[in-house]
Formats: C-alpha cells, sequence, structure tokens
C-alpha cells in the first residue's frame, strides 16, 4: 500500500466541482506515473515466458471443472472471490482433523501439501494449464510452512481449556488468510493492488477530517484503505485482513524466525488489532466516500486494459483528453453492459444457491421436525418453504437499475481529477461534528424499526398462512432476512459504476421497509459463519473422495502413456 492512499468521502463537500484547464492538463500526477509503474510490472509478469510449466491431465481437469460448477451453485461467491475460496476449501479440507478441534499434532508437511494444491487449483480450472511455473512451489511451500507454524505454536492450540468453537474460528481465520497470500504468490494481482493503492493514496490526500483530532494519520489511511478494498472489488474481510498485515508488519515476507515467533506469541493481540481495524466505529463514513467515487477508478482500470496492447502509447494517450476520452465512451459502454450480465447472473447464481440452502435445511432440519411434530408437511406448504426466500432473491436483484445517461459525464470529470493536477485541491470532506444525535435520528430510527417490525410480521404471516408449520416459521423468515442482507450486498455491487445515485420513491419504500431486516439478515450470517462447524466436516465429505478419484484418474492415465511409449 502506497505511504500516502487516496481518501473518498461519505459528506462531500468539493471545493472544487470540475477539473480546471491549465498547461498542467498535459502532466499526469505523481500518483499516477507510480501507478503506472506499478501496471507495468503486471504487463511484465504477464508477458513473461513460463519457465518450467506445470501441466495436468485434461480429461481429470475436465471433470473437475464441471464439479466446480457444482460447487458455486451451493456455494456461491462474488466471482472476483472464487479462487481464492476454493484455495481456502482445500486448506480446510487438508487440514480436517486439526479443524475439528482436536489439535496439531506438528506433523504438517508443507511440502508435501504444496504442490498437491497447486496441481489440484489448475485441475479445476482456477489456473490456466502450463500457466503455473514450478519454481513457485518452493515459494508456495515457504508461506504455507510459515501459517502452519502459527497453527502449531498460537497461543489458541497451546491453550488445552479453549473452547472447540473458537479453535475452529482461529483455524479458519488462519487458513482463510494464508489462502490470500497463496493465490498472491501463484498470479500476482500487480495491477489490481495498483489500482487500489492509486484510490487510497488519492482519497487519502484529499480528505478533510473535522474535528481534525479526531483520527490519527495511520488510522485515517488504514480506514481509507479499507474502504476502497470494500469499494473498488467488494473484497472481503480475508483479502483486507491480509492486506493489512503486509501493511502494519512490513517484515511478514523475511525469512525471519525471531520476528515469526514474536508474531505467534502475540497473534491474540494481533488479531484483535486487525479486527477493530475492520470493525472501526467511523469505518462507514470512509466507506460512503469511496463508493461515490469508486466508478471512476473502475473506469481508468478499463481504459488501461483497452491501450495496454502497446504499451509505449498507454502515457500519451492518457495525456490526450479528447483521445482518453473516446477510449472511456467505449470501455464505459462496455462495462454497463456487463454489469447487467454480471448482475444477471447474480441473480441465478444466488438463486440457486438460496434454493439448494433450502432444500439441505429441508432435510436434515426442517421435514424430520415437522413430521415429528404435525405428521406431515404439506406440497403447498413446501413449495413456499422453497420458492419465496429464492423469488425474493432474484425479484431484489432483477429490480436493479444501470445508472442514469448524466453519470458518463461525472464519470470523465473524476477521472480527469486523478489524472491532471489541479490549480486548487478538491476536497472529502467527513464532518463528525455534525454526526450528532437529534431528535431527528430518534425518530427516523423509530420509523425504520416499525417498517422493519412489519416487514418481519408480513413474511412471518406469509409461511404461516400458506401451512408452513410453526416449527419452520421462525427458521424461514430468518432465512428471508439474510436473503435479503445478501440481495443488498448484490445492489452495491450494481452501484459500482454510478457516481450521481438515482433515486426514485419506490427505491426509498424499498429501502424502508428491507434495511432493518437486512441487519437482522447479517447478524445472522455472521453467527452462522461462526458457529458453522459442520461445514468443514461437509466440505471433506464431499471434496475428498472426488479428489481422491481424480488423482487416480490422473494416475491412471498416466501409466497408459507410459505404456504407450514402451511401443515402438
Amino acid at each position: 500500500m502506497s505511504d500516502t492512499p487516496q481518501t473518498t468521502d461519505s459528506t462531500t463537500n468539493s471545493k472544487d466541482t470540475s477539473p480546471k484547464s491549465s498547461k498542467k492538463d498535459k502532466e499526469l500526477t505523481q500518483l499516477v506515473q507510480d501507478y503506472l509503474a506499478e501496471y507495468r510490472l503486471g504487463l511484465e509478469y504477464e508477458n513473461k515466458p513460463v519457465v518450467n510449466p506445470l501441466q495436468v491431465d485434461e480429461l481429470a481437469s475436465k471433470l473437475a471443472k464441471l464439479y466446480e460448477k457444482a460447487r458455486r451453485i451451493i456455494d456461491w461467491k462474488e466471482e472476483n472471490l472464487v479462487r481464492r475460496t476454493a484455495i481456502e476449501r482445500i486448506l480446510k479440507r487438508t487440514l480436517l482433523s486439526e479443524l475439528s478441534g482436536i489439535g496439531f499434532s506438528g506433523g504438517l508437511d508443507a511440502e508435501k501439501m504444496t504442490e498437491p494444491l497447486v496441481m489440484e487449483m489448475i485441475r479445476s480450472g482456477y489456473f490456466d494449464n502450463g500457466h503455473i511455473s514450478k519454481n513457485k512451489i518452493p515459494v508456495a511451500k515457504a508461506s504455507l510452512a510459515k501459517y502452519i507454524y502459527i497453527l502449531n505454536n498460537s497461543p489458541y492450540t497451546q491453550k488445552q481449556s479453549l473452547k472447540i468453537k473458537e479453535k475452529v474460528n482461529f483455524y479458519d481465520w488462519v487458513l482463510e488468510i494464508a489462502a490470500c497470500e497463496l493465490e498472491e504468490i501463484l498470479e500476482p494481482a500487480f495491477k489490481e493492488n495498483g489500482l487500489m493503492n492509486l484510490m487510497t493514496s488519492c482519497v487519502y490526500q484529499r480528505l478533510h477530517i473535522k474535528p481534525n483530532d479526531r483520527l490519527t494519520d495511520q488510522d485515517t489511511l488504514i480506514q481509507t484503505y479499507i474502504a476502497v478494498h470494500r469499494t473498488l472489488f467488494a473484497l472481503d474481510e480475508p483479502i483486507i485482513l491480509y492486506n493489512l498485515i503486509k501493511f502494519r508488519y512490513p517484515r511478514w515476507f523475511d525469512d525471519d524466525p525471531e520476528f515469526l515467533q514474536h508474531f505467534t506469541q502475540n497473534i491474540t493481540e494481533i488479531k484483535q488489532i486487525l479486527t477493530n481495524d475492520l470493525e472501526h466505529p467511523d469505518g462507514p463514513e470512509f466507506f460512503k466516500v469511496c463508493e461515490r467515487y469508486d466508478a471512476a477508478y473502475l473506469v481508468l482500470g478499463d481504459v488501461m486494459k483497452e491501450i495496454e496492447e502497446e504499451p509505449e502509447e498507454i502515457e500519451s494517450t492518457l495525456k490526450n483528453k479528447e483521445k482518453l476520452n473516446q477510449v472511456i465512451d467505449t470501455v464505459y459502454g462496455r462495462r454497463i453492459k456487463t454489469l447487467k450480465k454480471r448482475l444477471f447472473r447474480s441473480a441465478i447464481y444466488s438463486t440457486l444457491s438460496i434454493f439448494a440452502a433450502g432444500i439441505v435445511s429441508f432435510i436434515l432440519f426442517e421435514g424430520p421436525v415437522a413430521k415429528l411434530v404435525h405428521g406431515e408437511f404439506s406440497w403447498f406448504a413446501l413449495l413456499v418453504d422453497l420458492g419465496v426466500p429464492s423469488a425474493l432473491m432474484f425479484l431484489l436483484v432483477v429490480i436493479i437499475k444501470p445508472p442514469k445517461k448524466e453519470n458518463l459525464l461525472r464519470v470523465k470529470e473524476e477521472v480527469a481529477k486523478i489524472l491532471y493536477p489541479l490549480d486548487e485541491q478538491e476536497e472529502y470532506e467527513i464532518n463528525f461534528a455534525k454526526k450528532k444525535k437529534t431528535i431527528f435520528t430518534y425518530i427516523f430510527s423509530a420509523i425504520s424499526l416499525a417498517a422493519g417490525a412489519v416487514s418481519a410480521y408480513a413474511i412471518f404471516w406469509v409461511f404461516k398462512i400458506a401451512g408452513v408449520p410453526w416449527t419452520s416459521l421462525y427458521v424461514d423468515t430468518i432465512n428471508v432476512a439474510m436473503v435479503i442482507f445478501a440481495a443488498m450486498i448484490i445492489r452495491h455491487k450494481a452501484k459500482e459504476m454510478t457516481i450521481e445515485e438515482r433515486g426514485s420513491l419506490i427505491t426509498s419504500i424499498v429501502d424502508l421497509f428491507s434495511l432493518p431486516l437486512a441487519k437482522v439478515g447479517q447478524w445472522f450470517a455472521n453467527a452462522w459463519k461462526e458457529y458453522n462447524i459442520l461445514s468443514v466436516f461437509f466440505t471433506a465429505l464431499v471434496d475428498t473422495p472426488f479428489s481422491v478419484i481424480l488423482g487416480v484418474i490422473e494416475d491412471w492415465r498416466s501409466f497408459l502413456r507410459d505404456k504407450r511409449s514402451e511401443i515402438h
């Protein structure tokens, strides 16, 4: 992360609403020059020939890809998080006996674990066949060994009195971060990290916080950096934590046993520091600022992809406003079109995921309990039980509208403000002095709470009128709240290109009745993740046999190739 991150605002007070025309317009800011240097590193990496490439069997790879598509329905994630989630799943499956809470025996071998993990990721289609060099295996092995050391020697492992749930949550926490580092080793994200650094630095320089002693410079920088992660690429907690570790602990990548020992011994305090960063009470204000301006940085990233085929022309294209605006027109239109497709795909996948989860819940819990208490579960009640959450998710995503036409002009203005020095520095103001609660705040909170209660009661009665057994009524109502929470996350993604938000009466009414339920759904979703110990076993029961079968197929095909080569 850059030492001077950029900032955005939630309460935005722009001193300058449009870029000034001056002779400086032909030059690029130093922050943009730094970004271009990082981008060129990404281009060099992509164009560098792969030495000693790892190869997998094509038949096994096709079967693995089919399986991963099925997994995506069951375990739906944003597209940019899928690969890392797969690495995480393999790690958890490999360490199943330890994740059960029994404790680490110290017998884990990073050297034996690393290459099979990488091969499985290639086989599953998350990395192109022949794209990963064998030379990366030792680097990945050293990384994994570091995390195994932490798991073997942390206070969470040493304390025998610690509950299984707390141990499993800690192992999950470590392995999620380990998966982020392994993904970065196998395919570094130079371009994406460069864009995040640029946005962080720009926003940070423009932020004006009142009162000015509210936060330290470092806290302001960190909160800006976190907000950029959440808005620019909708990155989740593990990736943010991994990047925060790199920022707070620069020696993280040093081969330094003393530092690793100190880090491990103090992991409880370090984990709390990082958690405080993520859950900082002022974080939402930084989020609102970054959410408003992230579209300009996304478009800039798209512009770079559009012109990267001629690296020597990149800088001259960015300096030429007329040519730049033509490229912006192209990439903006393309992103709006793909946004609609991505939203529809998200609606399909998330709806199928909700439906699949409903079936599993019915088979394992709701059905048996209802049969025990009532003796039956009518087909109509079952249809409502499964259909309402799925239909609600689909509708909430499908009704999302793209930004209005005037938005393109604002995007061009904001891109120009990023690229060129301004005669007067634009300012994003976050005024915490205005955030004090007034009588209207309490009135609005009461109205929102009442609307949420009405929504929950209406959903409850829909299930009740449909004849859903009382044993499932509360479970289904909570499930709908979690569905609304998931839909709100997708809706945020839909605003990725919006600077001037489209306001409407319908949207306001939907927000009034849905936001309180979304907050409830968020709480239950986080609680489910914390207590979902059985998910570890489910992953192992499904993944392990399939992984073994694919390994046998690959070995068998290799055996046949060897035998064919003996025939002259």
